[in-house]
């Protein structure tokens, strides 16, 4: 092996033509405070340090060592590393770039931060990751935690995948969400799926949604972020303070991520208290229930085909006691203050049983 300090412009300039085989892909050296040429019969080897600085095409790196094996077409970064490529920018502890497959295998603090023109910014960090540059997929692993900027959501978990062409991402291994600020809407599956040209968000498996109005849980979840509109399915399951829900479908619609409404298709049954935080021991069960949200409270609600109710409600210093169990095809509940019921309406083909108890 013979190995050459450099220090003439005629041997840097033969080091600059390495890499001309392929012109989009043309090394270019921008500064580096040591820098050493080794040769061997079958490989030429670059060794860059200190404050290195090059250019492939339009690809720039940073480190503060890297080895360029020329003929393997390999570039091996070390300390400091930075990647700069359109609007993606990559950091870590080491590279390796190889640049047959465009392939770069990054480890150690790895952060990748996308920035575009109109303003959207996220970004991912993990303890490695791959880049294929050519198709642009970005592979992270290992404490991976990410941050969408348009959305407002932060996410963790232990394996993402992110398809920047095709707009997709997913992640697995007890994948996290939280989107808006901190309480707002939490979300974890066994997977979780996200798609930018729908702003949809998708869940399956053991998915637990937790917010400060309510929690919820299912086998699949599809979340409409611009639309604000979240669809449950797999025998879902919907509590809060004020009452229980199941149902084969739940559709729950939101206002700056406040809950405002939900519909309860096929199978319904909710348990709701007489006021809130106290038994849950009412009941209604219809083919369809439409429940509407105040300021975290229930307003109202309309139980639709095949309806069944009970409703029983303590005497206090200034009610009677009141017990009502009936069916009929519709009923309406509307809710005053502290979710106390302000009166139950139903009709059609009612058939049922009221009881009053005075106190005088």
């Amino acid at each position: 092996m013979k190995r050459l300090s450099i220090g003439s412009l005629m041997l840097l300039w033969i080091i600059i033509l390495m890499g001309q085989a392929r012109p989009a892909e043309t090394f270019r050296l921008v500064h580096s405070d040591r820098l050493f040429l080794n040769k061997t019969d079958t490989e030429q080897i670059l060794e860059l340090l200190g404050n290195v600085h090059f250019f492939y095409g339009k690809t720039e790196f940073k480190s503060d060592r890297a080895l360029i094996l020329d003929r393997q077409k390999i570039a091996r970064l070390t300390g400091n590393v930075q990647v700069s490529n359109d609007t993606l920018a990559l950091r870590a502890d080491s590279l390796a770039y190889y640049r047959n497959s465009e392939q770069m295998n990054l480890g150690g603090r790895v952060n990748i931060t996308e920035r575009k023109p109109n303003g959207s910014e996220r970004w991912f960090s993990s303890n490695f990751a791959n880049y294929d540059r050519r198709n642009e997929k970005l592979t992270t692993w290992g404490n991976v935690q990410a941050f969408d900027l348009f959305e407002n959501a932060f996410a963790t978990c232990g394996y993402a995948f992110w398809d920047r062409k095709a707009g997709y991402a997913y992640m697995i291994e007890n994948p996290k969400i939280r989107s808006g600020v901190t309480d707002t809407l939490f979300i974890e599956a066994q997977k979780i799926e996200y798609f930018d040209e729908d702003q949809k968000i998708m869940a399956t498996f053991d998915v637990k949604v937790d917010s400060h109005d309510y929690k919820a849980t299912s086998d699949f979840l599809l979340y409409f972020v611009e639309e604000e509109k979240a669809v449950f399915t797999g025998v879902p399951s919907f509590v809060s303070e004020f009452a229980t829900a199941k149902a084969r479908e739940f559709y729950l619609y939101f206002e700056e991520r406040n809950l405002v409404r939900a519909e309860l298709v096929d199978s319904c049954r909710v348990d709701f208290a007489e006021e809130r935080d106290l038994p849950q021991t009412n009941w209604v069960l219809a083919d369809y229930i439409n429940l509407k949200f105040s300021n975290s409270n229930l307003d109202e609600f309309i139980a639709e085909r095949g309806v069944s109710y009970y409703y029983e409600q303590e005497a206090t210093g200034r009610r009677d006691y009141f017990l009502n169990e009936a069916r009929g095809q519709y009923l309406e509940a509307k809710f005053g203050q502290d979710n106390k019921l302000e009166h139950i309406r139903m009709r059609q083909s009612i058939n049922g049983v009221y009881k009053f108890r005075s106190k005088s």
